[in-house]
């Protein structure tokens, strides 16, 4: 049974109705003490039919758990009566905005503008070759991009006269660019881009965002991933260098590192930092961070994170911590084996999917490491997502 399905199990035992398991947001119209301890007790349901080892940490709380949603999408849909941006899966509208407990309210004072202003004929070329709105940035610091099923002159046109209309209107926009996506995939700023197209236009304003954790500050490009929830950076940040600790003499392989969240806040106390990242971008702004906090015992590599980079990775003459980071759907098969294979004292894995879990504290213990901690964090308060980091360490399992 999946986590969701545990979790809703559990909320109807307690007489409390959820939306229909496709709602984008099915526990945003409960109390918030109410939402995290249904997701603790669900948990610990969780891990324990799942036969995993130990039991996980209290649940680390959001600290807004409305209204915080530092990207946000809605997917595009022009009509008779006009524009419609709505969640993936929801109901269809003829035109206006899906509602979000969730969101930033400035990024909702966004959508409803494009609505406006791509509801009128003048913008309809733009309308039309919509496939998602993007909003991204806390207040007054705002990128908007727009996925777009074509560039050309009528489209690019119309663009050009909303950024206008953006930087006027007071909300907080920041900058805004057009994203080319011919296909429309689902993966909104993810999607293979066209070979030898121009597949990325910047219509004003500076072209990378900003975040501060621990006093850190760390830029990358709008297209690059980030948490949704920026709130949250300094927990899951500080979280980390603790499970990390101590870090003094030891180097820290960082896999999926991304920008350099954790390589340059949690890997500061490091001998010696390593990066790496599949996305170019990624890897690009997290050595321009490194070079403009003079972080000289850090470097970043582009490379896709399997078993044969991992090999092909030599190992550093320092006692090794790792850090792994990877997306919703968990390690490519062979990670962990490859990853213990260099003997790291520790190793902190992040699941962003619940349900991977499973999968990956099973590979870990196959290549002979155990689950010393698990700390779950609240990171998608409202919904039935959780981000839990696993400490493992050599050893044999401790008992379920």
């Amino acid at each position: 049974m999946s986590f969701a399905d545990t979790l809703r199990g559990l909320a109807a035992n307690r007489g409390l109705a959820l939306p229909p398991a496709s709602h984008p947001e099915p526990l945003a119209a409960l109390p918030y003490a109410v939402e995290r301890g249904l997701k603790e007790d669900a948990l610990a349901r969780f891990w324990r039919e799942q036969g995993l080892p130990g039991m996980p940490e209290p649940l680390v709380p959001a600290r807004t758990p409305r209204g915080y949603r530092t990207t946000s999408k809605r997917r595009a849909a022009l009509g008779p009566r006009g524009l419609a941006l709505t969640f993936p899966g929801a109901a269809p509208v003829s035109r206006g905005l899906s509602p979000s407990a969730l969101d930033l309210p400035e990024h909702q004072a966004v959508y409803a503008l494009l609505i406006d202003r791509l509801s009128r004929p003048p913008a309809r070329a733009l309308a039309s070759a919509l496939n998602w709105a993007i909003v991204r940035g806390d207040a007054g610091a705002l990128a908007v991009i727009l996925n777009v099923r074509v560039f050309d002159a009528r489209v690019v046109r119309a663009g050009k006269q909303l950024a206008l209309e953006l930087q006027g209107a007071g909300l907080g926009a920041r900058s805004a660019f057009l994203y080319l996506d011919p296909s429309g995939s689902e993966y909104y700023l993810e999607a293979r881009r066209p070979a030898g197209t121009l597949s990325f236009k910047r219509l004003f304003g500076p072209d990378w965002l900003q975040v501060e954790v621990g006093g850190v500050r760390l830029r990358f490009p709008p297209t690059v991933f980030s948490q949704v929830n920026g709130a949250m950076l300094g927990a899951m940040a500080g979280a980390a260098a603790a499970l990390l600790a101590p870090l003094s003499g030891c180097a820290l392989l960082d896999l999926y590192c991304g920008y350099g969240l954790f390589a340059l806040t949690a890997g500061r106390d490091a001998a010696r930092v390593t990066g790496t990242d599949v996305d170019g971008p990624a890897i690009a702004a997290a050595r321009a961070n490194a070079a403009h906090l003079g972080a000289a015992h850090v470097r970043f590599l582009p490379g896709r994170i399997d078993a044969s980079f991992l090999a092909r990775l030599r190992p550093s003459p320092s006692p090794e911590v790792v850090l792994l980071d990877p997306p919703r759907q968990g390690t490519q098969p062979g990670v962990a084996a490859a990853l213990a294979a260099r003997k790291p004292l520790r190793a902190v894995h992040i699941c962003c999917g619940t349900d991977e879990i499973p999968r990956e504290v099973a590979a870990w213990a196959e290549a002979g490491y155990r689950v010393a901690r698990a700390v779950p964090l609240d990171l998608f308060a409202g919904t039935a997502g959780l981000e839990t980091m696993l400490l493992l360490e050599p050893g044999s399992a401790a008992a379920g």
